[in-house]
């Protein structure tokens, strides 16, 4: 490989970083950081991306097809869910209850392992591949927006979830897409959809978000990463082959945007893999839609159902002051700090964020007056 083309390829990995919350690259070198036969039993511990539910292919209104696995609720004797990891017994879902899991930017719906097995039997659960990520079909350049992000999820909703009371989490764009079906359809929010959790997610104002570096230095960097990533994606053979060969900057920028605290190599690989899988031309698509976001009048809706808001004190994508701005315009919504936690505290530190939305799950519920 070229000079040029390693430096490009590192160029389009830290962009990739910054912008996904993640990393650009898929295997780094087998020598460097945590890459130790310790990972590898990691690995083996834990089978990430193995969890499988029944395959569907959603159509969008645009004609762009979505990967979409759902966990049916077994009907047939319903007995209560076993005992989880998160030390008590789930409670006894409603007949039809729903959970719609929405991943964010650059990921896919895999970013959901630690919370499809730990609320397994919780209800129905529909996972998705946002357009252009995962297995999803690549969505055109006048579909990437939030706004349109909103309406797939009304189309999944309506498909996979027809009746019955459903419930909504999403994380970081994820959240935004749900944002934006508040803002498209608010009559569902208190009649159909009685739950939201919002994880590491913002309504706005993130083209105020310093990137790389605090103050104007990171601002400066947020102005040059959106040409910068449209430069790369122009390039696009030449950054691919740099980002499979792997190198120790996108591992480590992995680690700083992705956690805040010392996690398992195994699971930075785990963010490696999806991020890798997500070409630099919908890095290049996706990117600029977000310092375009804005949807704080869209919150009312949310005021209407059980919310809760999670957020990680460290996550320097989505800032926990984001988290406390979303709980300042939805009173009622519960807050909840993790502590030492990144952009993707839903792997980082699962098991907090899997007790705040089974107890956001449960109070939904009692408001529908089951168990």
């Amino acid at each position: 490989m070229s000079k040029a083309s390693r430096t490009a390829g590192l160029i389009g990995a830290a962009v990739g970083v910054l912008a996904a919350g993640a990393a650009a690259g898929v295997a780094v070198e087998r020598q460097v950081i945590g890459r130790r036969s310790g990972q590898r039993k990691q690995l083996e511990a834990e089978p990430f991306g193995s969890q499988r539910g029944t395959p569907y292919i959603f159509t969008a209104d645009d004609g762009v097809e979505l990967y979409v696995e759902v966990d049916e609720l077994k009907r047939s004797r319903r007995p209560a869910p076993p005992k989880r990891r998160l030390g008590r017994k789930l409670p006894l879902p409603p007949e039809d209850l729903t959970v719609i899991f929405v991943h964010g930017y650059g990921l896919n719906l895999d970013a959901w392992h630690f919370e499809r097995r730990d609320l397994a039997g919780i209800g129905t659960m529909v996972f998705y591949d946002q357009r252009s990520h995962g297995r999803s079909g690549r969505s055109p350049k006048d579909g990437v927006s939030i706004d349109h992000l909103g309406q797939d999820l009304y189309g999944i909703l309506e498909r996979f979830a027809p009746t019955g009371p459903v419930i909504l989490i999403g994380h970081s764009m994820g959240g935004m897409t749900i944002m934006a079906l508040a803002e498209q359809q608010p009559e569902l929010f208190g009649d159909r959809v009685i739950g939201v959790g919002l994880c590491s997610t913002s309504a706005g104002g993130l083209d105020q978000v310093p990137i790389m570096f605090p103050g104007k230095v990171g601002m400066l960097a947020r102005a040059l990463a959106t040409p910068t990533v449209a430069a790369l994606a122009r390039i696009p053979d030449v950054v691919e082959r740099s980002r499979k060969a792997g190198t120790d900057l996108s591992y480590l920028l992995t680690r700083k945007y992705s956690f805040g605290s010392e996690v398992p190599p195994a699971f930075t690989e785990f963010v490696n893999e999806m991020i890798a899988a997500t070409p630099i031309e919908v890095i290049a698509d996706f990117y600029p839609i977000f310092a375009l976001h804005d949807k704080f009048e869209a919150l009312e809706p949310l005021q209407k159902v059980e919310c809760v808001v999670i957020g990680g004190d460290k996550d320097h994508l989505t800032p926990f002051a984001h988290a406390e701005e979303i709980v300042r315009r939805v009173p009622g919504a519960e807050l909840v700090e993790v502590k030492n936690c990144g952009h993707l505290g839903l792997i980082e530190h699962h098991r907090e964020f899997t007790a705040a939305l089974l107890g956001m799950i449960e109070r939904a519920e009692q408001s529908l007056g089951g168990s």
